[in-house]
């Protein structure tokens, strides 16, 4: 399954060393935009959870960008341990991007982002041990929680208003529950698609 999640990137970084253009597509004054689905794993439990993703940049100039992206839980499968489970998970993070320079529409970058998440969790407690149909499920109530995240991505601006996208992340935090065994909230995301830009500012040409 990890050779599959490489292609994205293989495709994007194969389109960036093939591009003949002498500049960047990218400049001050840049907005990018896009929606996709976003595979997590936590790495510390036997989590996999799949998010509903979509995040707003600005280009400050043509290495800094400020970006915002805010994530939805669509759904998260196994247990931990304690057999705890992943109700909600609705997160908002907002932070800067690096861009490397390059000679071509390859944008490769690294990004960092704190944040905050809405977070509720369950657990589930066999009643018979031979007999998955008793459980005991008991809710517990949501709470917020601080977020750090970290990554690298590249965006492909093969035409002046699409571009693909792929990218992977570290997600740090704890959820702050009254929970016996809160869950870690440690994750490994990847992510891939289209996205959309537009200029919000014309540059002004400076005089010859």
């Amino acid at each position: 399954m990890t050779k599959y999640k490489l292609i994205p990137l293989l495709l994007i970084i194969t389109l960036g060393l093939s591009a003949q253009e002498s500049s960047q597509f990218i400049h001050k004054h840049l907005m990018r935009a896009d929606a996709s689905v976003v595979a997590g794993t936590m790495y510390m439990h036997n989590l996999s959870n799949v998010y509903l993703n979509g995040n707003l940049e600005y280009y400050l100039d043509n290495t800094i960008s400020i970006r915002g992206d805010a994530n939805y839980l669509l759904g998260s499968s196994g247990t931990t341990e304690d057999l705890m489970h992943l109700k909600d998970n609705i997160s908002v993070m907002l932070g800067l991007a690096y861009h490397f320079k390059t000679n071509n529409h390859l944008d490769p970058y690294f990004i960092f982002q704190p944040g905050v998440a809405y977070v509720s969790s369950y657990s589930s407690i066999s009643l018979a041990p031979s007999s998955d149909k008793d459980l005991n499920t008991r809710n517990y109530k949501g709470s917020l929680s601080p977020l750090s995240s970290f990554g690298f991505g590249a965006n492909y601006y093969f035409q002046r208003f699409a571009h693909l996208f792929v990218e992977g992340r570290y997600v740090h935090g704890r959820h702050l529950s009254q929970a016996p065994s809160p869950i870690f909230l440690n994750e490994l995301r990847i992510t891939f698609g289209l996205g959309f830009n537009m200029f919000v500012m014309k540059e002004k040409k400076r005089p010859v």
